[in-house]
């Protein structure tokens, strides 16, 4: 399943902040930024990890997450 969030993720830098703790969270499943969309998507290929856990991750480390409808 492909999960899509609205973030307020800006620059790559932020990316490379997050990307350990997803890497983390998100073990063996594929995911990535668009940070050119206007919304800075972030989307995951994950069958195992619920989409609150991903939106308290982002919260914890001070940034928003929201879930786009399909």
């Amino acid at each position: 399943m492909v999960l899509v969030f609205k973030t307020n993720v800006r620059n790559k830098r932020a990316v490379s902040f997050l990307k350990p703790h997803l890497d983390q969270l998100i073990k063996y499943q594929k995911w990535n930024f668009d940070l050119n969309d206007t919304d800075r998507i972030f989307r995951v290929e994950t069958d195992q990890v619920p989409v609150k856990h991903i939106q308290s991750l982002f919260r914890r480390l001070g940034y928003a997450c929201e879930e786009l409808p399909d």
